[in-house]
């Protein structure tokens, strides 16, 4: 009896795990998406932190233009970026990525307009709206300089000389009785009343 019960338990389990996760069904590998706009983030993801891994990003990008789930995500600029990477130019195929999905920075010449409605569609910005995050964007890694710059140095030496400065001063303006020869004078004019 007790065996029948695990078995059945176990089929259960398995029966429940099947059905959670109907999307993992469609993906090449464990865990990996069958939505195009996910791989495409994934792939500009890639593209940002790690560049020399041409093959991974551009089998991101070979999933995305199979994948069955294809919403807000524009096909012909995922080609484009495909191709892009083929050709070698990283940044090129990184814009395009962004553009397919509606992400990336306001780059026009003029004054931007006032922000109304995001669109999210493909080729059009996706600005936040409501409680969304806006997030879609990849910033570019930050790389802070190696060393102080000239304006540091400047600062560093122009602290240093009023510390200098502040030190020498406050030994040339010192008084010339101590606080413990304040204390004895002022202990000893006590005594001298009292008597």
């Amino acid at each position: 009896m007790r065996i029948r019960g695990r078995g059945l338990a176990t089929l259960v389990a398995g029966f429940v795990l099947v059905l959670s996760a109907p999307g993992a069904a469609f993906a090449d590998e464990p865990g990996e998406s069958d939505q195009a706009k996910v791989l495409v983030l994934q792939a500009i993801a890639l593209l940002v932190n790690t560049p020399d891994e041409v093959m991974a990003i551009d089998e991101r990008i070979a999933d995305s233009l199979a994948a069955p789930d294809t919403e807000g995500v524009d096909l012909g600029l995922v080609e484009q970026a495909a191709a892009a990477l083929a050709g070698g130019d990283l940044r090129r195929t990184r814009d395009l990525l962004q553009s397919s999905i509606g992400a990336g920075p306001y780059v026009g010449t003029g004054v931007p307009e006032p922000i109304r409605e995001g669109s999210g569609q493909p080729g059009a910005p996706a600005y936040a709206v409501g409680a969304q995050t806006g997030t879609v964007v990849v910033l570019d890694p930050y790389e802070p300089g190696s060393g102080p710059d000239r304006g540091e140095l400047i600062l560093l030496l122009l602290s240093a000389a009023a510390i200098v400065a502040g030190a020498l001063l406050s030994w040339r303006a010192r008084p010339a009785d101590t606080v413990r020869q304040l204390r004895r004078a002022a202990a000893s004019n006590g005594a001298s009343r009292e008597a």
